[in-house]
């Protein structure tokens, strides 16, 4: 069942909150981070399907819905957080005010019902092996890996660029993940809206020519302001991928759901974890600035994909027609 490990990834989450905040050295602290990192796994791969769970004839718009607290708690963690260590407490104590939260979240998890676990004797490997052998799987894993590589580049990288070129006051560069957060969560309760009036494909396929656009002018924002707006224009751009991927391949794909979304989301954690690297080692050879031109090329690579994935998944609701026709 998805409780047992949703509750103890959340409990985990706490305890390595708390170990970090204790940590008398580094490796002590990658130790703490990797537990964290293993325990956040167990949500991010079993809360989708769990959504689903509950939400099955819209799960485009439970997925958005649900999602779109990432980003709120990211700014209200931001602003937070930062206000603490502004007013001069340890980053110690931040850790330990975080675990305190998490372990609310635990036992608060820990007393709700979930829904009863539908029963499946397939082997796993059999499962597994039969998602991975669908090619149109890799189309909705290779849109996981760009559109969580385009979130956490512009989430990561945007707090740097402020500091690197608009403003060397500390409070800017939070202002604007406050502000890609803030907009990001405005575009998932949008998308949510929009989910039962527009097809899923054709508000990503939109999306992306949007966030194309302003990608490609990130890199030349040489005031702060004009920097902000940029970020708030590409949150909302941002927005939708990552749930609605996630609900468009479990609409046409007939597999096991949360061993789908399991796979999907190791996906788009790849691109969570290589993208901000790749950018950093641009920015070590060259310039930050220059990093930020990847963002623009990821948005042409996934408004490749969607395309792709909009004739596919077009191909075969003609292909359900026909079929319930003849019978």
């Amino acid at each position: 069942g998805k409780k047992r490990f949703i509750v103890l990834g959340q409990y985990f989450i706490a305890a390595g909150l708390f170990l970090a905040s204790l940590a008398p050295n580094y490796a002590t602290l990658i130790l703490a981070t990797m537990l964290m990192g293993a325990a956040g796994g167990f949500s991010e791969a079993l809360i989708n399907p769990l959504v689903v769970d509950i939400h099955p004839r819209q799960s485009g718009r439970y997925l958005n819905l649900s999602h779109a607290f990432f980003p709120v708690s990211v700014m209200g963690s931001a602003l937070l957080f930062g206000e603490l260590l502004t007013r001069g407490a340890s980053w110690r104590f931040v850790f330990q005010v975080a675990a305190a939260g998490a372990l609310v979240i635990a036992v608060y998890t820990t007393l709700l019902r979930f829904p009863r676990e539908t029963a499946d004797d397939t082997p796993y490997p059999q499962i597994f092996g039969g998602i991975l052998k669908l090619g149109r799987f890799w189309l909705f894993a290779a849109a996981m890996y760009l559109g969580g590589s385009i979130e956490i580049a512009l989430s990561f990288w945007s707090r740097s660029y402020v500091e690197a070129y608009l403003s060397d006051v500390p409070r800017a560069g939070a202002v604007a993940v406050v502000i890609f957060a803030a907009s990001m969560a405005s575009g998932r309760f949008l998308t949510a809206y929009l989910a039962n009036r527009l097809a899923q494909i054709s508000i990503m396929i939109g999306a992306a020519l949007w966030g194309l656009t302003v990608s490609a002018l990130i890199p030349f924002a040489g005031y702060l302001f004009w920097f902000y707006g940029l970020v708030a224009l590409a949150g909302l751009a941002v927005a939708c991928f990552w749930p609605t991927i996630l609900a468009e391949a479990d609409d046409y794909l007939p597999v096991n759901t949360t061993m789908l979304m399991v796979l999907l989301a190791s996906a788009g954690i790849a691109g969570i974890g290589l993208t901000p690297w790749i950018m950093g080692l641009i920015g070590d050879s060259s310039e930050l600035r220059a990093g930020f031109f990847i963002i623009p090329l990821l948005f042409i690579l996934l408004l490749l994909i969607l395309i792709v994935v909009r004739r596919v998944t077009a191909q075969k609701e003609r292909q359900i027609e026909a079929e319930a026709k003849q019978l």
